[in-house]
């Protein structure tokens, strides 16, 4: 008896003091993203040289974004960014981590490439794609494996794939986001101070890549790039890249099942 008099005090207790209607948590929307991860040999050290992500952006299989000025799907690489000019041919977008970014306000720069025709050559210009603080998630210092602080992680929204130079003159909107694209080339590339290539993807370094990317983003994807650990590379570990991950988070939070990447 004693024990149900105190169980029918508790519940007279807690019928008086009702707490009224309780508050759902907020709903947090979904939103698509892209995140690219770049192993290094030794550590992440931007003072050493800059850790670039070069994007080739596509509408299908076989249309890239800057279709109109002849470009065509196919692997951004490392001597495409040199020359005089450097021509760009599979550039459309750039991440780029290194001496130069240290001091802009994210600690990176975002590019989308623009073209533009006069004389009958055709020059390119490389513009900032601008991040608020909640759009992206920055992690220069992640680690993989072993090592310690040798992953380059970005997140960025998966929409602003999507962003190139608008090819019709005069060029308003200056951008556009559509068609949208379906699948990116990706290559990981690394510089020294003075933006000469020590590095990129694949098993010849900066050889012929031998090594094609290619991300589908209208799903959600997640694939693990081969260890390069035991090919040649440059001689400062800090910027010899032995692999990466690129997870694509297209329709929903979880991420997909890792697989190797194609």
């Amino acid at each position: 008896m004693p024990t149900l008099c105190l169980v029918t005090c508790v519940a007279l207790v807690a019928s008086a003091c009702g707490r009224g209607p309780v508050t759902p948590p907020p709903v947090v929307p979904f939103t698509a993203t892209i995140q690219f991860q770049l192993y290094v040999n030794g550590q992440i050290t931007p003072t050493q040289g800059q850790y670039i992500v070069a994007i080739n952006a596509n509408t299908s299989a076989t249309s890239n974004v800057n279709a109109v000025a002849g470009e065509t799907p196919g692997m951004p690489t490392a001597s495409e960014g040199q020359g005089t000019p450097p021509t760009y041919t599979h550039w459309d977008q750039e991440f780029v981590y290194g001496p130069a970014t240290l001091a802009a306000t994210n600690g990176f720069l975002y590019y989308y490439k623009v073209l533009s025709v006069g004389g009958g050559v055709t020059s390119v210009r490389f513009l900032q794609i601008v991040l608020n603080t909640n759009n992206y998630t920055f992690i220069p210092n992640a680690s993989y494996g072993t090592g310690s602080g040798n992953v380059l992680s970005i997140t960025l929204p998966l929409n602003n794939i999507s962003i190139r130079g608008n090819p019709t003159p005069p060029g308003n909107p200056p951008t556009i986001t559509t068609p949208t694209v379906t699948n990116i080339y990706v290559n990981f590339i690394t510089t020294d101070t003075s933006g000469i290539p020590q590095d990129q993807l694949g098993p010849n370094g900066l050889g012929t890549v031998g090594y094609a990317v290619n991300v589908p983003i209208t799903q959600d994807y997640a694939c693990q790039l081969p260890n390069f650990s035991s090919v040649s590379g440059p001689s400062n570990p800090n910027l010899f890249i032995i692999g990466g991950q690129i997870t694509v988070q297209a329709k929903t939070s979880n991420p997909a099942p890792i697989q190797p990447c194609v």
